[in-house]
């Protein structure tokens, strides 16, 4: 009998500790999950898809789709760059260091990085570290695409540093601007005042007490633990492809991890900071993280590392990132106690399917039915293309038949007096040096930065579709004006 009495013991305290990890999946349907996400995922044309539910709580499903690369197929351990939900990371290790007292949120960052400054009529000094969590800092978007766009090197401190020639748009605290360098000066304050590495610090105060075993913060890192490959998009079809990755950038985008991983990593909001006994954040510092800098009508807004919206009277908080060849996305409900994460190993900038695909896994666990995701995204990216292939094929097609057609009707009829030749000869020659001009110089020197070597890292089909066109462009414009030169130096036929 106590034998007995031992055994089932024993298998209560199993089943006790299973229940732990997953969550009794009976209120959800795991069938018209799987359906959707694969659904979505031949829309959009996804590789591979890592899926993460929490229910109730707990766990409730994990599930991996399609493939990781040429040889594995997915599944809820495959790591995956999680672009700017890595900015979450940061938030949290700030208010990890407010708690212990190295940190004061309504400091200046120049009270850590007494050299920090930047340019404009705007004073840098006031900058606080709230400031940057709730990216009200007044930094342009522009300041922290620079090193995407040029796939920067440099130390995360020469980052910062480069900084003190950009110019504030606003004074601190006035306004909402999303930028990269709010969390990349985050990142550096934390190493100062902490004596450790960035990495060093998120591994031993997050990544540890949470078991996130198959979470990284370097690309050799992960590739060693078997993360997906990135793919990129070539005419409609997606290719394994060797991916940016920038670590200076981690603190603001670039940590690896699984969808089981972020599963344990949202349990920790969802049980106000604590997870399996270990209390990781206080529950003050949880409700801190989630209060915007300016809030919306609908009490909405961006919060620490976490955007806010309200959804049927619902508090969800939600982020999503993307890098070239992965976008991510994570949303939690903290009062209904549920959260999505959902990964992917590919992106664009046109067509960025993971935060649908989250929200409408979301809808199931709200008792509702998705809707699906819009084509229009991955169309509009086919639209472009298939214009941009007919262009050039028009444009090539023009400059062989230039001597033949526009040559001929120059001889035949001249141009007589200034107004003849500006229509016949050097309006058609402006106008065609005009696209080159507005793509190769007007468009980048406009935006502040490489953007065409930005959008090759998402988009290189149809960057490179576009540079060739206005080289082809520029090359139409040169041979007109050297036929030009050449027909009307000529005699005169009688």
């Amino acid at each position: 009998m106590t034998r007995t009495i031992i055994i089932l013991t024993a298998l209560l305290l199993i089943t006790g500790a299973g229940s732990f990890c997953f969550a009794s999946a009976e209120e959800l349907d795991t069938d018209a999950v799987d359906a959707y996400i694969e659904s979505e995922m031949r829309i959009s044309r996804i590789p591979g898809l890592a899926l993460g539910i929490i229910q109730d709580g707990q766990i409730a499903y994990l599930q991996g789709y399609g493939s990781a690369d040429s040889e594995r197929e997915v599944t809820p351990e495959t790591s995956f760059i999680i672009g700017s939900l890595s900015k979450s990371f940061t938030a949290a290790s700030a208010m990890q260091l407010v708690e212990a007292g190295k940190l004061e949120l309504d400091k200046p960052v120049i009270n850590y990085l007494p050299w920090f400054t930047m340019a404009g009529e705007h004073d840098a000094d006031e900058i606080t570290v709230r400031h940057l969590l709730v990216q009200t800092s007044g930094i342009p978007n522009l300041a922290g695409v620079t090193s995407l766009a040029k796939g920067s090197t440099k130390s995360l401190e020469e980052e910062v540093r480069g900084l003190s020639k950009t110019s504030l748009e606003h004074r601190p605290g006035e306004a909402y601007i999303y930028s990269n360098a709010n969390y990349l000066i985050l990142g550096l304050v934390i190493e100062k005042v902490t004596g450790q590495d960035y990495s060093e610090y998120v591994r031993s105060n997050i990544f540890e007490p949470l078991e996130m075993e198959n979470s990284y913060l370097s690309k050799q890192e992960g590739e060693a633990g078997g993360m997906a490959s990135g793919h990129v998009r070539w005419f409609g079809a997606t290719r394994e492809s060797d991916v940016q990755y920038l670590d200076n950038s981690l603190a603001a985008g670039f940590i690896i991890s699984s969808a089981e991983d972020m599963c344990r990593y949202l349990l920790m909001y969802l049980n106000q900071g604590r997870y399996g006994g270990v209390e990781v954040l206080s529950e003050e510092s949880i409700e801190a993280m989630y209060q915007p800098g300016t809030a919306t009508d609908e009490g909405g807004g961006y919060a620490m590392g976490l955007l806010k919206r309200i959804e049927n009277e619902t508090m969800i908080m939600n982020h999503d990132g993307a890098t070239q060849g992965f976008n991510a996305a994570m949303a939690f409900a903290p009062e209904e106690q549920w959260g999505v994460v959902v990964f992917t190993n590919t992106s664009g900038q046109i067509e960025i399917p993971a935060g649908a695909i989250t929200m409408g896994v979301a809808e199931f666990l709200m008792g509702n039915e998705p809707e699906g995701s819009s084509r229009v995204p991955f169309f509009i990216y086919l639209a472009l293309l298939i214009i941009i292939m007919v262009l050039l094929v028009l444009v090539i097609r023009s400059i062989l038949i230039l001597p033949r057609k526009w040559g001929k009707k120059i001889r035949t009829h001249r141009p007589r007096g200034i107004p003849s030749l500006t229509r016949k000869v050097i309006l058609p020659l402006l106008l065609e040096l005009l696209v080159p001009f507005l793509l190769l110089y007007y468009i980048p020197a406009g935006a502040g930065f490489s953007v065409w070597q930005l959008l090759a890292l998402f988009h290189p089909d149809l960057v490179y579709g576009i540079i060739l066109l206005s080289l082809l462009m520029l090359v139409k414009a040169l041979w007109r004006g050297f036929l030009a030169v050449k027909i009307l130096s000529a005699p005169e036929q009688a």
